[in-house]
């Protein structure tokens, strides 16, 4: 189950990084390797590894990522430094989803309901010291987080209602003003170009959809796996759209139809995104 793309192209080699949830992996993929996988880094952690970002640690430089019910620091080989914040979720069935640094360097993630649903889950702001806020409650699918290109809006996903939000985002991480963005499809993961259009992913949908920054939609791609999942731009001038996908949830039927779902895709656009905010913690 593909998901949290994230490009790495700073200092080493430069790597579209994102991880397996339910296998508790996180994949470094390099431009120009074996399309099966078989020259990937990877790292193992505690499953489900839900989401993760690139973080700034005591001027080191490692991953946060959201587990089950909490957040940790790691290094960059995947050894645990600190859990940041445990959060309890409300009742069984929920865990960690989406996950996003905001342009302030905290850590929003959110929450899903696995077996329904039902608005029982949250957004959460996670900040270098370990505050823990909600931004969001009554939410059953937590996906699809992005801001504007001034950081002064948020978009949020919750998938079960087929919905994108946007509300006013302040320097201090408030939301106000919620309103819909878009509606009406099971959206997923959510990036923004240099243009300030979106680039999102339908799960269910089996396609990634270009929407201008009134959530008008442009234009969509067909891909050959149903269960897109996650959507962020790479490579040298950050004009690819590597897009990633699951094979959860298929029968073996659909798995028969879409032998593909599960890869990870790449789209070459005529934009550019952006080099996403690390995480900052002084150790």
């Amino acid at each position: 189950m593909g998901e949290s793309l994230i490009w790495d192209g700073e200092g080493g080699a430069p790597a579209m990084l994102w991880c397996d949830i339910t296998a508790g992996l996180i994949h470094r993929s390099a431009p120009g390797m074996p399309t099966d996988g078989s020259a990937d880094d990877t790292i193992t952690l505690t499953p489900p590894v839900a989401s993760f970002s690139l973080a700034e640690i005591g001027g080191c430089s490692g991953f946060i990522v959201s587990l089950e019910d909490r957040v940790v620091l790691t290094d960059v080989s995947g050894r645990l430094i600190r859990t940041v914040a445990e959060i309890p979720h409300s009742r069984v069935g929920l865990r960690f989803n989406e996950g996003k640094v905001d342009p302030a360097g905290r850590w929003i993630t959110g929450s899903m309901n696995l077996f329904s649903g039902d608005p029982v889950g949250a957004f959460y702001s996670v900040s270098g010291d370990g505050d823990v806020r909600v931004l969001r409650g009554g939410i059953g699918v937590a996906n699809g987080l992005e801001w504007s290109l001034d950081g002064r809006r948020i978009f949020f996903t919750d998938t079960s209602v087929g919905t994108i939000y946007t509300g006013a985002y302040s320097a201090d991480g408030d939301i106000t003003d919620v309103d819909v963005f878009i509606h009406g499809a099971p959206h997923d993961g959510l990036t923004i170009d240099t243009d300030g259009n979106f680039w999102g992913a339908l799960y269910g949908g089996g396609k990634v959809v270009h929407y201008d920054s009134n959530g008008t939609e442009l234009f969509a791609i067909d891909l050959p796996a149903p269960n897109v999942t996650s959507v962020a731009f790479g490579g040298a001038d950050l004009s690819t759209l590597y897009v990633t996908s699951a094979r959860e949830n298929l029968t073996q039927a659909q798995l028969e139809e879409y032998p593909l779902s599960g890869a990870v895709f790449t789209i070459q656009t005529d934009v550019q995104g952006r080099q996403p905010t690390s995480f900052f913690t002084h150790g």
